[in-house]
């Protein structure tokens, strides 16, 4: 068993109960133990983070379970992206980068510029929530703060992103 020392008792003993369960989970999507292994270490990893889901010991194993399939899910894009850019479109040789490729890459450039001007709560928010990690009402309860805080913060990263594009457009 992965070791699990640095971490709180309450979160050790959570990830000791729990732990089979998530991998089952993680392994039934993905289809990889190595994979699930490591999906299932993210899992807990975000547990420690949010450790007030430990006050609800009913709740618990359901919410390491939705964050478990959301996780795979994540990776299960990422790695279908990956290997759509391993394949050369029609018409391209392997040598001559495609359209798709420029234009991810400009993708992440932009989303990497709209993050560097948020602010940390704004960064967390688009990270968690847009991202498809959080819904606002566990975001919201997270950071203290009130769901039409989160939802506000949502719009000004939505408008500040389009912003962005546009200009990117007249550039």
């Amino acid at each position: 068993m992965p070791s699990v020392s640095g971490f709180s008792p309450k979160v050790t003993a959570a990830y000791e109960r729990h732990r089979a369960a998530v991998f089952r989970r993680c392994l039934s999507l993905l289809k990889d133990a190595a994979l699930a292994e490591d999906a299932t270490q993210d899992v807990f990893l975000k547990l420690a983070a949010n450790e007030q889901r430990l006050t609800n010991p009913q709740a618990l194993l359901a919410w390491l379970l939705q964050t478990a399939t959301n996780h795979s899910m994540t990776l299960m894009r990422g790695a279908r992206k990956t290997e759509s850019l391993d394949e050369p479109k029609e018409g391209t040789s392997p040598a001559e980068p495609s359209h798709q490729v420029t234009g991810q890459y400009e993708a992440r450039q932009l989303s990497k510029k709209l993050l560097d001007e948020l602010g940390t709560m704004s960064q967390d928010i688009a990270l968690s929530v847009l991202a498809g990690d959080e819904e606002r009402q566990e975001a919201a309860a997270r950071l203290s703060v009130s769901r039409k805080t989160v939802t506000r913060k949502i719009q000004s990263i939505s408008a500040r992103a389009l912003g962005l594009l546009t200009k990117k457009r007249h550039d």
